[in-house]
């Protein structure tokens, strides 16, 4: 191998390398409180969809576990009529942010097929002890 080739091929290995260092200092920082938020959300809504209560139960706010049990949960909220849900938008303070969501929504009219339709739902979720959950009244 020739010096020139050896200096080339150093140069390229020290530019792929910088570019590793930025992508692996930019998947460092800490996401913001509105994308944590939509994240939780959506893994919310979407358990709801699936009818997995223990996982939307356990993204509930405190005061709402202390007041009511899984079991309890489950009879409050027994499954949903939605087929798939998207986060509209997310707008936060410093420990409360308002979500949209839009959900497609499978209405049950006995001897009628109506599709989905769109719906549109807001939630409400708070920072407690350094973790988002949703707001829902004890």
């Amino acid at each position: 191998m020739n010096t020139n080739t050896l200096i080339q091929s150093m140069k390229a290995l020290f530019a792929l390398g910088a570019v590793a260092s930025l992508v692996a200092c930019a998947s460092l920082q800490p996401a913001t409180p509105e994308e944590i938020v939509a994240k939780n959300a959506l893994e919310f809504n979407n358990a709801r969809i699936k009818g997995d209560h223990a996982a939307a139960y356990a993204l509930t706010n405190a005061a709402y576990q202390k007041a009511r049990t899984l079991e309890q949960y489950k009879k409050a909220y027994p499954g949903t009529f939605a087929q798939s849900a998207a986060i509209h938008d997310v707008k936060c303070d410093a420990e409360k942010c308002d979500v949209g969501v839009d959900l497609k929504v499978k209405p049950p009219l006995i001897g009628k097929n109506l599709g989905t339709i769109d719906m549109y739902s807001k939630q409400t979720w708070l920072l407690e002890d350094g973790q988002w959950r949703l707001y829902l009244e004890p």
